[in-house]
Parts: structure tokens; C-alpha cells; sequence
């Protein structure tokens, strides 16, 4: 709401000054007074009623270790994060605690929820590029197989789709990407998302739209294999749209869903990719363009500057 407050401003303040040079030109320079008729205008184009959607983190959904309140972490000492974690590769650990599973059945939430919609839920985030999919019912296995670093179990994705059917969102998601997803050759395959949509059919819940991965731009950091590169992502996008295009069809894709450039982020430890070069190598695969843009709304995106 603040940034919409701003942006509202700006144009109200945009809109004056512009007035104050009209008017001050008219009175020198002795021309008519211009004016809109906005009902006049030709409509070149519609917001969707859902505009105005929001995220969950697919690690809040699973549990794990997510950020720490910013209380914590104002003296927090840089550190290399630990093996076999959930923690994103490059990231400081000791900004994150372990979280509990968000309640998805909170009545409060529910009803909080519903005053935004009708919308979208948007449920991804860095984690869900290693995120495994237990196919069974019982609580979630101690350990993710290997190639992964978390567990998502039936009753939790069913606990999203019964949110969002009572919120009236549509989801939103992106698939696991990382090494336990590919075979020897290193080439993603769809075994996991497959579970997913299958899971998510067979409980009678739709897939609005899905990214293939949650910010490929920084694919090291979200687990991609060592090396990945822009020629990997297309060789995958390719596998990914047929898929998609097969299996669920009404399935929008959204991509590349890319962050950190035109030097608002800084990148390191990891090799970044550019946007450009991601959607040269997948080609005209995807129906709607998408970006993380993270506002200095947020304490740890001070650093950035004004935007």
C-alpha cells in the first residue's frame, strides 16, 4: 500500500506540475487551453481483476529455515553456510531460523486473504527450485533425497489448493529444477513436476501459471548444477513447454522470471545470467513475461538505494 501511496503522489504531483507549465504557458504565449476527455479516449488496454496478487514462500509452506525477523540479524557475522541445508548456496545462515509450516486453515488469515481477492497466490521462491515432491500420504521423510533440500508432502500442496479455493486465488508456482530433477546427461526431466500436477488433478485443484524456475538469472544460488548457463536453460525450456503442453495444456507459462540486473541487486558469490541471453536460447516459449523486483520497501533491499 505504500508504494501504491507513492506512486499515486507522484502522478498526482506530476499532473500539477504540468498544470502550473500549461498555465503559464497559455498566459504568455496567448494560446487556447488544452484539456482530456478521458471518455472519449480509445481503451488500448485492461488490468486483470487479480492485478493485485501476492506470494507465499514454497519454505513456508514446507517449513525450514527461512529469514529471520530483522531484529536478529542487525549484528549478524557473514558465514559460509552449511552443507546438506536448506539455505540457499552463497547465502550468510546465520540470517535465517528455522520456521514451522505456515496454517493455511487460519480462519483469520483466510479471511484476510479473501479481502484481496480475487487473486493470485503465487507459491515458489528460491526454495522450490529443490524442493521434492513425497508422493504418499504420512508426514514429511526425515531427509530429501538426494539432489534436494526440502520435502513438500501431499497434505501441505493440498493445503494450498484448499487455500486458495477459499480465498478465490488462482495459483501460481514454479517447479523443482535442481540436481535430484535431472538425469546423467544433466538435462532436466519432468518426473517431479509430473507428481505435482498429477497430485494436484487427482484432489480436483488447477495450476493457473508456472515459471520452470524461480530466478534463473542466479540459477547457481537456487541449485541448478555447477556451470549451468544459458544454453542449459533453453535445452530445458524446450522439455519443459512440451511437457507442459502435453500433460496440462491451460497451464500459462510465465518466464524467465529473472532478478538482479540493471544494477539494482548485487550478484556475488554467483555467476549471473542475463536475461537477454535466457530468452535467445529458449526461443518464443513463453505466453506472459516475468520478473522479481524486490523494492527497498524491504530492510534488506536497503542497500539498493531509492527506486
Amino acid at each position: 500500500m505504500n508504494t501504491i501511496k507513492h506512486i499515486q503522489s507522484c502522478i498526482v504531483g506530476t499532473v500539477a506540475m504540468l498544470g502550473i507549465a500549461g498555465c503559464s504557458k497559455t498566459a504568455t504565449s496567448g494560446r487556447p487551453h488544452l484539456s482530456l476527455t478521458p471518455a472519449t479516449m480509445s481503451r488500448i488496454g485492461t488490468v486483470g481483476q487479480r492485478f493485485q496478487s501476492y506470494n507465499i514462500e514454497m519454505l513456508e509452506v514446507t517449513g525450514g529455515d527461512f529469514w529471520k525477523p530483522y531484529s536478529k540479524t542487525e549484528n549478524a557475522v557473514p558465514k559460509p553456510a552449511q552443507a546438506n541445508s536448506n539455505i540457499p548456496a552463497g547465502m550468510n545462515p546465520d540470517m535465517y531460523e528455522y520456521r514451522r509450516p505456515i496454517d493455511l486453515t487460519n480462519l483469520r488469515r483466510r479471511k484476510l486473504a479473501a479481502a484481496l481477492g480475487p487473486a493470485y497466490v503465487r507459491v515458489s521462491g528460491t526454495w522450490a527450485n529443490t524442493t521434492y515432491f513425497q508422493d504418499s500420504n504420512g508426514p514429511a521423510r526425515k531427509k530429501p533425497p538426494a539432489g534436494f533440500n526440502g520435502v513438500l508432502t501431499r497434505q501441505q500442496w493440498k493445503g494450498v489448493i484448499d487455500f486458495a479455493n477459499a480465498v478465490n486465488a488462482k495459483v501460481v508456482t514454479s517447479f523443482a529444477t535442481s540436481v535430484g530433477t535431472r538425469n546423467d546427461a544433466g538435462k532436466w526431466t519432468p518426473k517431479e513436476a509430473r507428481k505435482v500436477l498429477a497430485y494436484t488433478k487427482s484432489i480436483g485443484g488447477t495450476i493457473s501459471a508456472a515459471e520452470f524456475m524461480n530466478e534463473p538469472t542466479i540459477a547457481s544460488m537456487g541449485g541448478a548444477p555447477k556451470g549451468y548457463d544459458a544454453a542449459d536453460y533453453g535445452r530445458d525450456l524446450d522439455v519443459f513447454r512440451s511437457f507442459i503442453k502435453k500433460t496440462a495444456p491451460s497451464i500459462t507459462i510465465l518466464g524467465p522470471g529473472s532478478v538482479g540486473e540493471g544494477g539494482a541487486l548485487e550478484m556475488p558469490p554467483w555467476k549471473s545470467l542475463k536475461s537477454e541471453d535466457l530468452m535467445k536460447a529458449a526461443g518464443p516459449v513463453f505466453d506472459v513475461f516475468s520478473y522479481d523486483f524486490y523494492g527497498t520497501v524491504s530492510k534488506r533491499c536497503a542497500k539498493m538505494g531509492a527506486h
